[in-house]
């Protein structure tokens, strides 16, 4: 789709009034033109009054309908840029984790923010080009009233002209493709530089490797929006050289081969002029459309993606907000394929039964797969194999999303939203009691429905989180290693009191753990390896003797 019919196909019943404006507007431009020339022909006393009231009401034909057309063919494409937002964000809603994650946050931000303020800031330009175009079209049809070959010789060499100029532009396209492509592994860059600006700032050589990492792909996005501008710039001098061209053969050789009049060449030249500004309009705005097609197509491109990607369903659900029996996992295994086949994860075959109301740890080393066996849990990512079932209904498809919705989860890489969205209703007095819990309300308080600071530390935005997951109040609780950067006060609270009082309100909870000291507040602490559970022993079995430290055999 280009950025035409995308404006006829969001026009809908305004389209025949844009065109129908846009003509009028063009007639009574080249009307206004033919009334200034006739007037200045005539021998017998120049204007008249009548004149003077025509000339004003073609003016103001003029300006109402340029000024309708420009507006509505304007409001036209940010209604169809706000439609396409809105669309590609209820398709990333609908999208499941792994396909966002395949995706790249760094291409969905681009998409959404660089492609779509390209074409709303082109919108202007394509307005002014379109508006252009009929008039154009008038001041031709002016000039075939005066000579009709001299529109000929207009329509052969302008038509030539143009012809090879929009052959010239759609080079540029390429280059314009590949700058959306670099531009996201600029974006990337930046993505590690914020993201590991501590790691950045421990390593002089780290720091300096992507510094070079970073200046060589701007440097590489310079040079190829540095090609594409001199190539547009050209073929717009190109265009204009084609104009001066026309406007030498009407003056220099059709009247060696065409009788013409003295006075006909004189309006030839006026109206050639006159169509010379919608012309060099039209020449300006093409860039922007070219641009703006280019824009279209990559959000088009990830539009395809998201269609393509692995959408959720919406069907039934049979727990309704509460868990009875527990969780059942049977032969549980996921397989996470990277680009490269050779460097694909792999979790399982696990089984596991989680009792509602229990508590289990799940400890093991770094790349044990915990991490990625909570998102199996939490349904984020689909099981490859195996099955998911709660109180005895099957976790299908079908019943995902209603599954999710028995979960509340602090993952490692928790994100803590400007406003409470899910909670929104919730009251200062229900959050006020649980700043004071979490030992924070000298930190932040809770306003509207927001926390009025949330750059805390890393312990202190946990226990942020940790108030919005007993807020959501739900049965099954999952916190990915919470209490690491907590103090030894807090950590020893988090294990002794705060989990017992959610295992005496019913909840389930699997916490991630690295702390063997607390095992035994489990009633089980399941060990992972290699993507494997390789044991499973009771909480108490590991309780601990006075001034003891322990692991797990």
């Amino acid at each position: 789709m280009n950025i035409i019919e995308l404006i006829s196909e969001e026009a809908h019943e305004a389209r025949d009034r844009i065109l129908i404006a846009a003509s009028v507007a063009g007639v009574a431009n080249a009307a206004t033109v033919a009334l200034a020339n006739s007037i200045v022909q005539r021998t017998d006393g120049g204007a008249t009054l009548a004149d003077c009231g025509l000339f004003v009401v073609l003016i103001a034909v003029y300006v109402l309908c340029s000024r309708f057309t420009c507006h509505r063919v304007s409001g036209t494409i940010e209604d169809a840029l706000h439609t396409i937002k809105v669309r590609i964000l209820e398709k990333i809603e609908r999208a499941s984790y792994e396909s966002i994650e395949r995706i790249g946050t760094a291409e969905i931000y681009d998409r959404i923010t660089t492609n779509v303020s390209k074409i709303s800031g082109s919108a202007t330009l394509i307005a002014n080009l379109l508006q252009s175009l009929f008039m154009s079209v008038a001041a031709g049809l002016y000039v075939a009233s005066l000579s009709l070959p001299a529109f000929t010789l207009l329509v052969v060499l302008l038509g030539g002209g143009i012809t090879l100029f929009y052959l010239k532009a759609q080079d540029v396209t390429g280059d314009l493709q590949r700058a959306a492509t670099i531009r996201l592994g600029f974006f990337d860059r930046l993505t590690d530089l914020f993201k590991g600006f501590k790691e950045v700032k421990l390593s002089r050589r780290r720091g300096q490797e992507l510094r070079e990492d970073i200046r060589d792909t701007s440097g590489a996005l310079r040079n190829v929006a540095t090609r594409s501008g001199n190539a547009f710039h050209d073929h717009w001098l190109f265009a204009q050289c084609n104009l001066y061209v026309a406007l030498a053969a009407i003056i220099f050789v059709l009247p060696q081969h065409v009788e013409v009049a003295v006075t006909t060449e004189r309006l030839l030249l006026g109206g050639v002029l006159f169509a010379w500004g919608p012309i060099v309009t039209c020449i300006a705005g093409f860039p922007a459309y070219i641009e703006s097609n280019v824009a279209l197509g990559n959000i088009d491109g990830l539009e395809k993606k998201l269609d393509a990607a692995v959408l959720e369903c919406e069907g039934d659900d049979p727990w309704e907000g509460k868990l009875t029996e527990g969780i059942v996992v049977k032969d549980l295994a996921y397989t996470y394929a990277s680009e490269d086949a050779r460097e694909a994860f792999h979790i399982g075959p696990i089984d596991l039964d989680l009792a509602a109301g229990e508590i289990v740890f799940v400890v093991g080393g770094n790349g044990s797969g915990k991490s990625t066996f909570l998102k199996v849990l939490t349904g984020l990512y689909p099981p490859s194999a195996g099955m998911l079932s709660v109180d005895g209904f099957e976790v299908t498809p079908e019943r995902a999303a209603a599954y999710r919705e028995l979960i509340t989860a602090i993952y490692s890489d928790f994100h803590i939203f400007s406003r409470l969205y899910g909670l929104l209703g919730v009251s200062e007095a229900a959050v006020r009691p649980l700043l004071e819990q979490m030992q924070i309300e000298d930190k932040t308080s809770f306003e509207g429905d927001r926390f009025t600071r949330t750059n805390l530390s890393t312990g202190q935005r946990k226990r942020l989180a940790m108030i919005v997951a007993l807020l959501e109040d739900r049965p099954i609780c999952i916190f990915d290693e919470w209490a690491a950067d907590q103090d030894p006060e807090f950590r020893r609270y988090f294990y002794e009191e705060l989990l017992p009082s959610l295992k005496r309100r019913g909840k389930t909870v699997i916490a991630v753990s690295h702390d063997d000291r607390y095992f035994d507040c489990a009633d089980r602490v399941v060990t992972m390896e290699y993507g494997k559970v390789r044991s499973i022993v009771p909480g108490q079995a590991l309780q601990r003797r006075p001034g003891e430290t322990h692991g797990v055999a």
